[in-house]
């Protein structure tokens, strides 16, 4: 046997044993993070470390060909910038997919694994009421997308709503 192989086999077999008594630590896990993490009581973005991480939202494409997606913001709830203002932008993830995602329809629900990183960015995407920008405030490059099944989340309270007060006045 060659140097070579005796050296890469005992390098090897260290790195096992170690590994079986807790010398090495394994790769770090992928953290499941949702959109309620992502914020700070004040509305500013947290500034997590690179991690990796998994999170589950709806796609807003903002580059897309055909049925193609090449980059999207992942927003928590569907219907995002259409018919009301944009998320904060801590509320916001800008994806930029390992490979182009073939979406079926604006707005499906994914879940997205990578690498998250705190960075500020604008974008202008079309939504059906037309252009808007959106911004920003996390970045996932080289993401592995998938499609999920996901229900949208539940409303809030209509407390504040003000069709509240109408609907509360047609009850007996």
């Amino acid at each position: 046997m060659s140097v070579y192989r005796l050296t890469h086999k005992a390098i090897a077999a260290t790195a096992i044993s170690l590994a079986c008594i807790g010398g090495i630590h394994a790769l770090p896990a992928t953290q499941a993070l949702g959109f309620e993490d992502l914020r700070r009581i004040d509305g500013t973005a947290a500034a997590p470390a690179p991690s990796n991480v998994e999170v589950r939202g709806f796609m807003l494409p903002a580059d897309q060909e055909g049925d193609l997606v090449y980059e999207f913001m992942l927003v928590a709830a569907p219907g995002a910038c259409s018919h009301v203002a944009p998320p904060p932008a801590n509320q916001v993830v800008r994806v930029i997919p390992d490979e182009p995602f073939p979406a079926k329809h604006m707005y499906q629900a994914v879940s997205v694994s990578g690498t998250l990183l705190t960075e500020h960015n604008k974008a202008q995407l079309f939504v059906l009421d037309g252009v808007r920008e959106v911004e920003s405030a996390f970045r996932i490059s080289a993401a592995d997308v998938a499609a999920i099944d996901m229900p949208p989340p539940a409303p809030r309270a209509a407390s504040r709503s003000p069709w509240s007060k109408l609907e509360n006045r047609s009850k007996p």
